[in-house]
């Protein structure tokens, strides 16, 4: 397996995804949002890039098992039911239930790699699942930060050097990783001991912060919570069948 980091948020090349397993990781907040919400008994999330798209989705979409959630400027957008702190996403409010949801960056990452083989929602919850089944697959891999407005982000970064280093440890054949993933382990030890610190100082969780929103941060970094593996594929983010 050779394993690698996009550490600036483009859309790479099509054929060089397609055989490849690819997780896509937005700690802050939207795949903590995804992994949350599947776990609390969401039956599948639709993610789209823009608002419009989410309203116009909704009105295809029977009223009364379908509901809206996500943010602009790490807000809850007008109308939506909920907003982007993973924390709301609790079993009474979405169990049973279809979610559209629209963030800033991490929704629109799902559809800059979908021409991957197998395209995984990561985060710091569901970890262990997710380096598992990336090992079990035996692809070469692509671990993707949906980043911060199209820049570097380090606590995606982090997380995703989390990855590369459980695959390490638990795999049984060798790994090579590219420039960019030894860069994103080296990274990973040096808050290996304080994931949230991370998160702090990143540009995104000062924000968060600012913005009166300090309790996702550390909400967001604890670590295998959940044993969920969310696969989206067609447009549809859905558990993994048979994991």
């Amino acid at each position: 397996m050779r394993a690698d980091i996009h550490l600036i948020p483009s859309s790479p090349l099509p054929r060089g995804i397609s055989e490849r397993s690819v997780v896509v990781i937005d700690i802050l907040r939207a795949t903590s949002v995804i992994v949350r919400a599947l776990s609390q008994g969401v039956l599948e999330i639709i993610p789209v890039a823009t608002v419009e798209e989410a309203f116009e989705m909704a009105k295809r979409c029977p009223p009364d098992t379908t509901f809206l959630g996500g943010e602009r400027g790490s807000r809850k957008i007008e109308g939506f039911d909920l907003g982007n702190s993973p924390g709301e996403y609790g079993t009474e409010r979405v169990n049973g239930k279809r979610l559209i949801l629209t963030t800033t960056n991490g929704t629109k990452a799902f559809h800059s790699v979908s021409a991957g083989r197998v395209i995984m929602a990561g985060s710091f919850f569901n970890m262990g699942a997710i380096a598992r089944h990336c090992l079990d697959l035996g692809r070469d891999l692509l671990v993707y930060p949906s980043g911060d407005m199209g820049r570097f982000s380090l606590e995606d970064t982090v997380c995703g050097g989390m990855l590369i280093d459980r695959i390490l440890k638990e795999g049984k054949e060798p790994v090579a990783l590219t420039d960019a993933g030894q860069s994103a382990l080296l990274l990973y030890r040096r808050f290996k001991e304080n994931p949230v610190e991370a998160l702090r100082l990143s540009t995104h969780g000062s924000d968060l912060i600012k913005r009166g929103f300090e309790e996702d941060l550390s909400y967001c970094a604890r670590v295998d919570i959940t044993g969920i593996v969310p696969i989206f594929r067609n447009g549809v983010i859905r558990i993994g069948e048979g994991i």
